[in-house]
This record gives C-alpha cells, sequence and structure tokens, in this order.
C-alpha cells in the first residue's frame, strides 16, 4: 500500500498527501526519474537537480507532485529518499524545501506562495539563501549540495 496519494493541491495544483499517518523520520516516497544533464532540461517539465549539472527528469510517479514548502514536514536525504521531517497526519499535503536541492548560479527562482509564516517570499537556489537560512536548511540539503559545501549530515 502506498503511503501517499495526488490530488488538488488549495496552494499549488496537485500535490502529494499522506494516505496514513506517518511518524517522524519515516520514509515517505523515493525520487526517480530518467537521469538528465542540464542541457537536455526541458524548462517547462518538473527536475530534480541531483549534482551540479545532473538532474532527474519526470517519472511520472508521485515524486513529481511533492511542493515546496518554506515550513517543511519533510526532507529528501540519502539514496533520493523523502523522509518525514516530523509527525504528518493522514491527508496532510507532505512538502520539502526546493532550495535544499537547487544550486544554479543562474537560478532566478520564482514566487513562493506556500503561505508558511516563515515564508521567504521566493524559491532561489541555497546560494542565493541568507547566512541564517543556509545555515539552518544545511542538514537538509542534498547529499551532492552537503558534500560540495562540506556540511555534515544529519546524524
Amino acid at each position: 500500500m502506498s503511503k501517499v496519494y495526488v490530488k488538488t493541491s488549495a496552494q499549488h495544483g496537485r500535490g502529494v498527501f499522506a494516505a496514513a499517518d506517518i511518524a517522524a523520520d519515516e520514509e515517505i516516497l523515493l525520487f526517480t526519474g530518467p537521469r538528465l544533464h542540464r542541457s537536455a532540461l526541458n524548462p517547462h517539465d518538473y527536475h530534480l537537480q541531483i549534482a551540479d549539472e545532473l538532474y532527474l527528469g519526470p517519472s511520472g510517479l508521485a515524486d513529481d507532485y511533492v511542493n515546496h514548502c518554506c515550513a517543511p514536514n519533510a526532507a529528501i536525504g540519502a539514496g533520493l529518499v523523502l523522509r518525514a521531517l516530523r509527525a504528518i497526519a493522514r491527508d496532510e499535503e507532505i512538502t520539502w524545501d526546493y532550495s535544499t536541492a537547487i544550486d544554479e548560479e543562474d537560478f532566478p527562482g520564482f514566487p513562493c506562495c506556500c503561505g508558511a509564516p516563515n515564508c521567504r517570499k521566493i524559491v532561489t537556489s541555497f546560494r542565493r539563501l541568507s547566512p541564517a537560512d543556509q545555515q539552518r536548511l544545511a542538514p537538509y540539503a542534498l547529499p551532492y549540495l552537503q558534500a560540495k559545501l562540506k556540511i555534515a549530515a544529519p546524524a
């Protein structure tokens, strides 16, 4: 049985929701899709940066619909597994912070409409975050970004 389902999201169009209660640190889903060089990306398709010039393209599965939030309830860790940062209630939307994956120097960013009290109002590259936000989000940065920035992975 899948832990998630995709449906209309009030703030994001379509989103991923918990099919049952999910415990803190529980694995939620795996990000998959074809590995693509940056030069092969279609800007209209979903893609996830996993290395300096390497991305996962759309998988056609639920991982394509996990939305951004500046106060996420999940984060991507080793093996590109999305894990719960806290307990997530059944039918709650599952989100992660996109800035913990993006490290493109020329990424223009896009407006954020997550509605979180601490919303940064823009989704941007990790390198463009404030020093305070970089420090706060460093433990949740994707493994390639942690290695690049010499950040210790969370225990």
